[in-house]
């Protein structure tokens, strides 16, 4: 069998330097969780299957330990240094206490004085004794979970808006470990639950109000909702952090259990709850200034920040303008009023003035020709007695009455009419005799007419009486008929 090519690769006939070289960047979600687990020390039950809310009836897996790792071999300083979790097998920190308890037997048959021939006091055994009684033990593995591989530090606050994602985002990541939905004690007595197969657990998980995801720490385009939803978490955060353990290193006698005295181990118990509960609050007070620091630095609240302000002053030059309008408007309107009450002030004024001057007029002439009348008809007398006329009068001072009727009720026109009769201004000297019988009638027209008003005004005020008695007895005779009140009734009990 022959072998026949079918392509060649084209290949430069240098040699292989001469190739062209390019740099390969790692990527992917694999490797920024390995990166995030070496460098941020995050533990290693963050997205793991334990943490699913599953509730399918799969068996639980099996622990894999590091069977490479030989405590016997390991110097004092280093086996001291190790964790509980590593001296058993390197088991995982989400581990159940049923592969707890298994990592410990398979560890047992390593390490055990029978096999090992080093005796009870050997020290890689007390070690592996201490990592399963503080593992199985939900309260002391709680405590000691909350002491181990963990960075408390914070940022510190002075980070350019370049780096602010890269430098908060991470922590945020980090400190979520303690977050209380995640507390081992909770999450070891679920496992637990749900292992031994109760019959009523997905009843149970059913009933469970379903918990809101942790919102995201985001990027640059997050939306500012989501932004404030992620304060206001960390900011209501609850730490399922124990300090206990801690507290118990800091205090003179750390065995308690070998304490004989009850008084004395109570005490040592609430020296150890004091500083525990201060370790706590030291805690609480360093993830509020992360969130303080955060919130400080975030772009994203700046902008919307800015935003604000910008919306408020925006606001308030509107209110501004609106109230100087307001004010331009009144002040015009007061302008135009003040302006339209003075034309009006003036205008009256005029009319006022134009009326009394009109009035002084009619009354001037009035005047005149009361004095022109009573001249006349005087002159028209005398000259007619002289002249041994008809005398229409008895006597000058009933002339003169008369005279005086006609002045007063008489208007100017009239008056003028009168004169016009005598001859008027020029004939005050030869006055028409025969004008005073006009006079003379019109002084009976004038008083019968005078008359007639009385009569009708008088009348006219009978018969306003009459109308107001018939009204007054109405009225009485309704308030007859009508029964009586109750005050009336009381008034006559009286």
């Amino acid at each position: 069998m022959s072998v026949v090519a079918v392509s060649t690769l084209d290949w430069p006939a240098e040699s292989p330097s001469a190739l062209e070289t390019a740099t390969v960047h790692c990527a992917g979600e694999c490797f920024f969780d390995y990166e995030l687990r070496r460098l941020e020390h995050r533990n290693f039950r963050h997205g793991s299957s334990f943490f699913s809310d599953d509730d399918g009836d799969d068996e639980e897996e099996e622990v894999i330990t590091n069977d490479d790792i030989d405590l016997l071999a390991l110097s004092h300083a280093k086996l001291e240094k190790m964790s509980y979790y590593t001296v058993l097998g390197e088991i995982p920190m989400h581990s159940t206490p049923e592969q707890v308890k298994r990592a410990y037997h398979k560890a047992c048959l390593k390490y055990h004085p029978d096999k090992t021939g080093r005796g009870e006091e050997d020290e890689v055994f007390l070690k592996v004794k201490a990592a399963f009684d503080t593992l199985s033990d939900v309260s002391k593995r709680k405590s000691y979970d909350s002491s181990i591989d963990f960075d408390d530090s914070i940022p510190k606050g002075n980070e350019s808006p370049e780096k602010f994602y890269k430098v908060y985002g991470p922590v945020f990541e980090r400190n979520l470990r303690f977050d209380a939905r995640y507390d081992p004690e909770k999450l070891l007595m679920d496992a637990t639950a749900k292992n031994n197969g109760k019959k009523n657990n997905k009843k149970n998980n059913k009933n469970k109000k379903e918990e809101k995801p942790v919102p995201k720490f985001g990027d640059d385009e997050t939306p500012i909702k989501d932004v404030h939803e992620f304060y206001d978490y960390w900011i209501h955060f609850e730490s399922w952090r124990d300090y206990t353990l801690k507290a118990t290193k800091l205090t003179d006698n750390q065995d308690i259990d070998n304490v004989e005295s009850r008084y004395e181990k109570r005490y040592i118990a609430k020296e150890i709850d004091r500083k525990a509960k201060s370790l706590k609050r030291e805690e609480m007070a360093r993830i509020n200034t992360l969130v303080e620091r955060a919130m400080a630095a975030d772009p994203r609240i700046k902008r919307e920040k800015a935003r604000e302000k910008q919306e408020k002053q925006r606001a308030a030059k509107e209110k501004k303008d609106r109230e100087e309008a307001a004010k331009k408007a009144a002040a015009d309107e007061k302008e135009r009023a003040e302006k339209e009450k003075a034309e009006r002030e003036v205008r009256e004024r005029a009319e006022r003035q134009s009326m009394k001057a009109q009035r002084d007029k009619e009354k001037k002439q009035l005047r005149k020709a009361r004095q022109l009348l009573r001249k006349l008809t005087l002159s028209a007398y005398t000259k007619g007695a002289d002249n041994g006329g008809d005398k229409i009068w008895s006597d000058m001072e009933a002339m003169n009455d008369d005279v005086e009727l006609l002045c007063t009720e008489l208007s100017v026109l009239q008056i003028v009419e009168l004169t016009d009769a005598l001859g008027g201004t020029e004939a005050l000297e030869n006055p028409k005799v025969d004008a005073l019988e006009q006079i003379k009638q019109k002084v009976e027209d004038t008083q019968d007419e005078k008359a007639q008003d009385t009569i009708e005004a008088k009348k006219k005020r009978e018969e306003a009486r009459k109308i107001a008695a018939e009204k007054a007895e109405k009225a009485k005779a309704a308030r007859a008929m009508a029964p009586w009140s109750k005050e009336e009734v009381a008034a006559l009990a009286k």
